[in-house]
């Protein structure tokens, strides 16, 4: 979101201009994306929005270094209690992939 120079009406925002410090994942139906949301707002500045059919939520990154990979992580964590088993998000208008790591499991051998 950018504000045109010429105008300081908050009517004049551009909704579709890229928001470098903020990442939008697209979830695959609405409650996963509202979980997300959930999971997210204690620890930071986010929204639910629709783009055309898709439920997104949209999460601003803090100014602390290192906030982007926090916000991965959160979001592989969720990713592994979920059913979901990839997100794509934007980030400075690219798109990307974050895909749930499959659980390693423990075998034990008998001799």
């Amino acid at each position: 979101m950018r504000l045109r120079r010429s105008c300081r009406d908050p009517g004049c925002m551009d909704f579709d201009a890229p928001f470098d410090e903020t990442v939008v994942f697209e979830l695959p139906d609405e409650p996963e994306a509202q979980r997300l949301w959930l999971r997210l707002l204690p620890a930071r500045l986010a929204w639910m929005h629709r783009r055309g059919d898709a439920h997104c939520v949209s999460a601003v990154l803090r100014a602390e270094p290192g906030d982007l990979a926090l916000l991965l992580r959160e979001l592989e964590d969720w990713l592994g209690e979920r059913e979901v088993a990839e997100v794509m998000f934007e980030l400075d208008g690219r798109t990307y992939s974050l895909r749930r790591r499959k659980r390693a499991t423990l075998a034990r051998t008998f001799d």
